[in-house]
């Protein structure tokens, strides 16, 4: 017999779904309210992270490196299971606003005094680094604090460097300072690098990049007290992400990756000239414009950053398509014949043929490492085979294993480059002697001219995200006020 369904069994089924639904929903609200904030973060895979975009802390661009505080936040959220968001901040200030409207799980300030705020928990340091006082190199500069006369040092208003002042201060009663609203300390040190401003204070690891686009800024001083970088949580009754965050931050200083991260954000910048960094910021504006196009081109073809080929042309040719060596390399790309044979290049002083030339046969050397050797440290290692050979970077690669480094790291292999130009060690490999002093300053070198391009060409970019300067808005801070 077959059983006619009514319009009002119709309607109680409808119902009886709708009470499981609803019931459903309040067993999973109910389980939701009983998870920590750090298995809610996991549950939902995304770890929302408040950075300052200052390099070299946070790259905000897509490039082979993202940033020194990026590398270890990233390295946390892998571990926790999780994927990261960036929100970009200008300030610290903006930093703790974010985390206390729970728009962010963690704030990133990078180097700074403890955030003076009950509702604000600093995790445990990880890096301590020294403050500069800086001004212009044209000016007679103070050498201490005491000599620092009114009205000359300027911060950004709710800065990192206004909340250093706020600590110097306290040694230092007579001093004061002037904050600008709604700015940020890279347009600071430009107006410092114009002679507009005359003094300012910067964390070391900013300034070290900086003077690079801002050549005319100089240290004045070192400020005494050295600050440490910490995470910045919420204060909100759960401790979960912030213990999780320390057991990190632990087992992270205990292990090689301080030392990785150093080699790859800091070392290569430590030598500064103020002659060849005029000269690279003019080449920027005037010659890397013809061939810009023919860069980004042959990066596209062969998967490379455009601002790398652009930094290997500039150590080669300082991007002169007539460039000449007196060992008959030619162009902007410096190939051999031979090596301009293999990759097709039949005019070496062609600037399209010679650029697209020179990326394939990084591409071809690139393809020749192991697939295990993971970035950057294959593009370090490809540089170096571009300067010394393949045969040569391998013989150095086997002596770096032999000697129980790590042949795959280019901070490793980077140590007994120079082995083979000594014969107690070139004699023993397959390929011989050569100058290996010389692939590690022309990786150093590229190192340094890619890390400047992508700063210059970022700040084309930040600068029209930035708030205009109100330069009339100075606020003055003193004891006295």
């Amino acid at each position: 017999m077959q059983v006619r369904r009514t319009k009002c069994d119709s309607h109680r089924s409808r119902n009886r779904i709708w009470f499981l639904f609803v019931g459903l929903l309040a067993v999973l609200h109910a389980c939701s309210d009983n998870l920590s904030q750090l298995e809610r973060i996991q549950s939902r895979g995304t770890l929302r992270v408040a950075l300052i975009a200052t390099p070299p802390l946070y790259f905000p661009d897509e490039s082979l490196l993202k940033g020194y505080d990026y590398e270890i936040i990233l390295s946390y959220a892998r571990s926790i299971g999780a994927k990261l968001d960036i929100v970009r901040a200008n300030t610290i200030s903006d930093v703790v606003a974010l985390l206390k409207q729970g728009r962010v799980h963690v704030g990133i300030a990078g180097n700074a005094p403890v955030y003076p705020d009950a509702k604000i928990i600093s995790s445990l340091s990880y890096e301590r680094s020294e403050w500069h006082v800086i001004g212009n190199r044209r000016n007679p500069l103070p050498e201490s604090i005491d000599a620092v006369t009114p009205s000359t040092l300027i911060v950004a208003n709710g800065s990192k460097p206004a909340l250093v002042a706020a600590h110097v201060k306290t040694e230092h009663p007579a001093f004061f300072w002037l904050e600008l609203p709604n700015a940020n300390t890279r347009q600071v040190l430009e107006q410092v690098n114009l002679n507009n401003f005359k003094l300012s204070i910067v964390n070391a690891a900013v300034y070290k990049y900086y003077r690079y686009l801002y050549p005319e800024i100089k240290i004045a001083f070192t400020l005494p007290q050295q600050y440490s970088s910490q995470w910045l949580t919420s204060k909100n009754g759960d401790a979960s992400l912030a213990n999780s965050i320390n057991h990190f931050i632990s087992r992270y200083k205990k292990s090689d990756a301080p030392e990785r991260h150093y080699n790859t954000y800091f070392r290569h910048m430590n030598a500064f000239n103020y002659i060849d960094s005029m000269h690279y910021l003019r080449l920027i504006k005037i010659r890397l414009p013809l061939y810009r196009d023919y860069f980004k081109d042959a990066a596209l073809n062969n998967d490379f950053d455009a601002r790398f080929l652009a930094a290997v042309s500039y150590q080669e040719s300082h991007w002169d398509d007539k460039a000449r060596s007196y060992t008959g390399v030619r162009g902007l790309m410096m190939l051999t014949n031979d090596t301009a044979k293999r990759v097709g290049v039949k005019n070496r002083l062609d600037p399209q043929q010679s650029i697209m030339g020179g990326a394939k046969y990084l591409n071809i050397l690139r393809s020749s490492l192991p697939e295990r050797i993971q970035e950057p440290d294959r593009s370090w290692l490809t540089l170096a085979a571009y300067n010394v050979g393949l045969g040569h970077l391998e013989d150095v690669r086997i002596i770096t294993d032999t000697l129980g480094d790590n042949p795959d790291r280019w901070i490793d292999v980077e140590k007994h480059l120079p082995k083979i130009s000594q014969e107690k060690w070139y004699e023993k490999t397959k390929h011989g002697y050569a100058r290996g002093h010389e692939p590690v300053a022309f990786v150093r070198k590229i190192r340094r001219y890619y890390d400047v391009l992508r700063l210059y060409q970022q700040e084309e970019i930040l600068v029209n995200l930035d708030a205009p300067l109100v330069l009339d808005k100075l606020q003055f801070i003193s004891p006295a006020l």
